[in-house]
């Protein structure tokens, strides 16, 4: 076992205790006004100093023998573009699904590394034997009910056993919906803050949420996305248009910040083409689901919590951090 323990949120600057309770109290803000008021002047030196100081304070947690886990996707991205502005240690891992089921996400994976001369190492894995052998087994361990985050608990475990100190995934920095700031940062997104004690070594599941300075820059740069939706009474055409139109918006955002990245032509998950190899098994365009995620629900110690979680912001710091966003976007309502 690692040293190194799983520090979540730089200083606690977002306290989860509501959410890891279950009791639907939203994450509270324990930020200072000051810092709050140093994001209506940020420049291109600031931004750069918070990109630097958000990869040291991370690789401070991670121990002296860190992995990167990159998918390839604009949020993996800007964490590799912080750790290598700031010149820290790190081996950048691309975690290969067996029969190129992943092809789509590892080619742009690889060739932003090819741009931008990063060192990577590939890992092979059998995405469909871990998910009709272990996938349940996973959820039984860690609480979680995502076959993709479940996915994602093993590659910890796999780096943990090759003796990496700690590992980092991108994840998301706090959104602005209606304005209410971070209704992303809830339940499947950050479960692995609720089982972070039962991982070996040190994780960092959210990089672009862990230092108050850079997430906080990312929610008030980015544009809200115009369309909103609810997944269960749309189709899957609809699904996909408001998909890529908040996706749109996110690089937006992340080129205001100053991130190095690359644009795919559209948000990928990584487990499109999986999700296609078990449709083409049985037919059914809800196999992957069916057989992986629904079970998972269905288990008598699973996570059901049902609240809905924000960042519960007081009053002047919603005004402060409103007033900075429509400085940046005026004519959105």
């Amino acid at each position: 076992m690692s040293q190194y323990k799983t520090v979540p949120f730089y200083n606690n600057w977002i306290d989860m205790s509501g959410f890891i309770a279950e009791d639907g109290k939203g994450h509270k803000l324990n930020v200072p006004m000051k810092m709050i008021r140093e994001l209506e002047t940020f420049n291109d030196e600031k931004l750069k100093k918070w990109r630097i100081e958000a990869a040291t304070r991370c690789h401070q947690t991670l121990g002296p023998f860190p992995a990167l886990c990159f998918s390839g996707g604009i949020d993996s991205q800007a964490m590799l573009h912080c750790f290598a502005e700031a010149d820290l240690e790190a081996h950048v891992i691309i975690f290969t699904f067996k029969d190129g089921l992943n092809k789509h996400d590892v080619d742009h994976a690889k060739a932003y590394c090819h741009t931008f001369d990063i060192p990577y190492r590939e890992i092979e894995f059998d995405i469909v034997s871990f998910l009709t052998r272990d996938n349940l087994a996973v959820t039984q361990h860690y609480g979680g009910i995502s076959p993709q985050f479940n996915t994602h608990y093993r590659f910890i475990e796999i780096l943990t056993h090759m003796g990496y100190t700690g590992v980092c995934f991108g994840g998301n920095a706090p959104d602005r919906v209606a304005g209410d700031y971070g209704r992303n940062l809830e339940k499947n997104e950050m479960h692995w803050v609720k089982c972070h004690d039962k991982f070996q070594i040190a994780v960092q599941g959210s990089f672009l949420s862990f230092s108050p300075e850079l997430a906080l820059a990312l929610a008030v740069s980015t544009p809200e996305c115009p369309l909103r939706l609810d997944r269960d009474h749309a189709n899957w055409e609809t699904y996909k248009k408001v998909r890529h139109a908040k996706y749109e918006q996110k690089v937006i955002g992340y080129k205001r910040i100053g991130f190095d990245i690359i644009q795919q032509d559209t948000k990928y998950t990584g487990f499109e083409k999986v999700k296609e190899h078990f449709e083409g098994q049985s037919g059914d365009g809800w196999a992957f689901e069916r057989q992986f995620r629904d079970p998972l629900a269905k288990l008598p110690d699973s996570n059901k919590d049902m609240n809905k979680y924000k960042i519960a912001v007081n009053k002047q710091q919603q005004v402060f951090l409103d007033s900075i966003y429509f400085k940046h976007f005026p004519s959105l309502p």
